[in-house]
C-alpha cells in the first residue's frame, strides 16, 4: 500500500501505481512476500524515511528502475498506467532475451 494510502487513507490511481510496483517485485521473485523480515509498521516507517526494496536477484536494471518510479515519494511524480504500459512493452521488446519462463524453475 502506498504511504499516503496507508497513513492518510488517500487512495488514488497514483497509490495504485505504487501497488503495481510491489506487484512487479512479486512477479520477479515468483511470489515472495515484499519487504521480507519486516512488520507492516516497520515497512511504513522505513518507507516514510526513504527506504525502497532493493533490486530482486536477477532483476534487470531497467525493470527495477520502473519499480523505483512507481515508488516515488511524491504521488504526482509516479508514472501513469499508460506510461507504464509503453515502458513495459519497450522493456519486453528490447530485453526479451532476459525474459525467463516460470516453468524453468
Amino acid at each position: 500500500t502506498a504511504p499516503e494510502a496507508a497513513n492518510y487513507s488517500r487512495f488514488s490511481i497514483k497509490s495504485d501505481v505504487w501497488s503495481f510496483g510491489i506487484l512487479l517485485t512479486e512477479l520477479v521473485t515468483y511470489g515472495r512476500i515484499p519487504y521480507p523480515g519486516m512488520t507492516n509498521a516497520e515497512v511504513l516507517h522505513q518507507v516514510e524515511h526513504g527506504y525502497r526494496m532493493p533490486s530482486p536477484p536477477g532483476c534487470p536494471t531497467t525493470l527495477y528502475d520502473i519499480m523505483l518510479e512507481c515508488w516515488h515519494k511524491d504521488p504526482m511524480k509516479r508514472p501513469t498506467f499508460e506510461t507504464l504500459q509503453w515502458k513495459l512493452e519497450d522493456f519486453f521488446t528490447m530485453e526479451g532475451s532476459e525474459y525467463k519462463e516460470a516453468s524453468a524453475y
